[in-house]
């Protein structure tokens, strides 16, 4: 079970536990007037919950998961949320949802794990229900990005993370698609450490594959705005940077 200062996750049946990423994502997210959010991958709910705590109380959001065990955790965490009435989860595959409305707002912590770095024990070990959650098999960023643009209103927004070594990539697929990146922050563990993840922030516009046609790299460049959170500082703490994100959420701070 995992607490945050407005409500609890029970994540006994879920592959992925929650994490920092998520806590980052969740707390990075500008929610503004949103009226109708869409969660891709909920796992136990932490992200949309997040988002409820975040939205206004007339905003709806919705959830996707394609795990059983997953989707009835999250639904058993929506039913014991503040927020319930806002909250609803369906248990589907991605590319079989039919949205009742468009959406303003689109989030996910998406798996991104193509295959083991090195073949271990503990990766062999791993339960059939994990690696359907790390693996981008189960959801490749293509797809992710096809079905945030059709679902999304005209200048909605997404967000997403995946690894900082793929950050180029997957702008550019995003981008096929119509998203565009306004937004970029590079996360390390610590000071010396190299960025090991990147959450993303694009918004749908039609005109994404033409502006990206009419401006030159270093035009684009200059229009998106690109930060860096060092989660620990030289003593191994929370760095203030951090805590000032995720305060709104983690008990401890």
């Amino acid at each position: 079970m995992f607490r945050c200062k407005q409500f609890t996750v029970t994540q006994d049946r879920c592959a992925m536990k929650v994490n920092t990423d998520s806590l980052i994502l969740g707390s990075w997210v500008n929610v503004g007037a949103a009226a109708h959010i869409l969660d891709v991958g909920t796992g136990s709910g932490i992200l949309a919950l997040m988002m409820a705590q975040k939205a206004l109380s007339s905003s709806k959001i919705d959830a996707i998961e394609i795990d059983d065990n997953a989707a009835a955790q999250a639904a058993f965490n929506f039913d014991n949320a503040k927020w319930s009435r806002q909250l609803s989860v369906y248990h589907c595959d991605i590319c079989k949802f039919e949205p009742l409305c468009l959406y303003d707002l689109v989030v996910s912590n998406p798996p991104y794990f193509d295959e083991a770095l090195n073949i271990t024990n503990a990766y062999k070990a791993q339960s059939e229900a994990r690696n359907l959650a790390r693996q981008t098999s189960a959801l490749r960023p293509d797809t992710l990005f096809s079905v945030s643009n059709a679902v999304l209103n005209e200048r909605g927004s997404m967000y997403c993370l995946y690894p900082s070594s793929l950050d180029a990539d997957i702008v550019q697929v995003a981008e096929t698609y119509g998203l565009q990146l306004q937004r970029i922050l590079y996360i390390k563990h610590s000071k010396t450490k190299s960025p090991y993840l990147c959450a993303f922030h694009f918004i749908k516009s039609s005109s994404a594959s033409s502006l990206h046609g009419c401006k030159n790299t270093q035009e684009q460049n200059t229009l998106v705005s690109k930060n860096i959170l060092t989660i620990r500082n030289e003593k191994g703490d929370y760095t203030d940077e951090y805590k000032a994100l995720c305060e709104p959420f983690y008990l401890k701070f």
